[in-house]
């Protein structure tokens, strides 16, 4: 939800009501973790006591499935800390080539180039390093998902007077038109595994940070993602 075009006399309670959703979230998130993990737990125990259960197809589903279920608590505590910043100044072009060296070899593995051009000189920004890295991360990987193989990923880092601009543009084969309503909604998913958090979570880490996201896409010929930040 948005606070845009809500009046004064409601917006103390639209902030309540935000504070109050993102309460029960975590809340719901905490209860749910620790019996996750006591049953993980029994599932291990169970497969070292009987090795032979791990070539059943039943076995392999229940543990993929508890695979995805720990992923989308991680995802889940991820969109309720999103928000959450523990600011420091931050260079913010070593940060990006870490990250794009560490996402190179599942790239090559997929047959996706991916190259980052900077500006000479990318002045600092007041920001969460930790956020940041996720950030860009996902942006990453819905680039690569976008690809089954063969393509290309091409980031940009630069600056204006006032704005650090970056951008992530695939060759992918697009986002179509009706899933774009609802691109940074939350648990709203189109891919089979997915969580439906990652770019809400995107959106919520470049708004905490008092930034914009935007993006442009086309069948079969890619998105490019666009986020402003401020500059300290």
């Amino acid at each position: 939800m948005s606070s845009r075009n809500i009046t004064p006399d409601y917006k103390t309670l639209y902030q309540e009501l935000q504070a109050q959703h993102q309460f029960t979230l975590s809340q719901i998130s905490h209860e749910i973790r620790n019996p996750v993990a006591l049953i993980n737990s029994f599932l291990q125990l169970l497969e070292n006591h009987h090795p032979e259960i791990s070539q059943d197809y039943c076995w392999d589903k229940i543990i993929e499935n508890m695979d995805f279920l720990k992923a989308l608590l991680n995802e889940f505590s991820a969109f309720n800390n999103s928000g959450r910043l523990h600011m420091q100044k931050l260079e913010l072009a070593p940060l990006f080539h870490e990250i794009i060296a560490s996402v190179t070899p599942a790239c090559q593995k997929q047959n996706i180039s991916i190259s980052l051009t900077t500006d000479s000189s990318i002045p600092p920004i007041y920001a969460d390093k930790t956020k940041l890295q996720q950030l860009i991360l996902n942006l990453l990987r819905n680039s690569m998902e976008a690809m089954d193989s063969k393509g290309s990923i091409v980031c940009s880092l630069t600056a204006d007077h006032d704005m650090v601009h970056i951008s992530v543009k695939d060759t992918g084969e697009g986002i179509p038109d009706d899933y774009r309503s609802t691109l940074f909604e939350p648990f709203i998913t189109h891919k089979q595994e997915g969580t439906g958090l990652g770019l809400a979570i995107c959106k919520r880490i470049v708004i905490a940070h008092g930034g914009t996201i935007s993006y442009t896409s086309a069948p079969n010929k890619g998105t490019e993602f666009k986020i402003l930040l401020p500059i300290a």
